[in-house]
């Protein structure tokens, strides 16, 4: 199957935002208490757009005009942490694309009294 290329235009509209990775392993101070470790913080590149008013009606409210999609050349995980603009947003949905190069992800926006550092 022939796969559709649109990363060429995508590239020409994108902006950076920082996908979190939880940070493994754990370090401790000479007293033997546990060191947090730092999350890895990765500059990627993709393309926010608001999500439809459609989706937002057909999913009964689970999404919100706060929620956004995201388009990407790279891949993500349901659950990843993304920073956009400050705010933070977690991957909801994935949708399968595997007839193209773009990638399209809803992206929920987490509370302010949830952050991750």
């Amino acid at each position: 199957m022939r796969k559709f290329r649109f990363g060429g235009i995508l590239r020409k509209y994108t902006v950076p935002y920082v996908f979190i990775q939880p940070a493994t392993g754990q370090e401790y101070d000479e007293y033997g208490d546990a060191i947090p470790a730092k999350p890895n913080r990765q500059i990627r590149k993709g393309n926010f757009q608001p999500v439809d008013a459609k989706l937002q009606l057909a999913e009964g409210g689970e999404y919100t005009d706060k929620d956004r999609a995201l388009y990407t050349t790279g891949t993500h995980k349901n659950g990843d942490l993304i920073e956009y603009q400050g705010e933070q947003y977690t991957v909801d949905s994935e949708q399968d694309r595997d007839y193209m190069d773009v990638n399209k992800y809803i992206v929920k926006k987490r509370v302010a009294n949830d952050p991750v550092q």
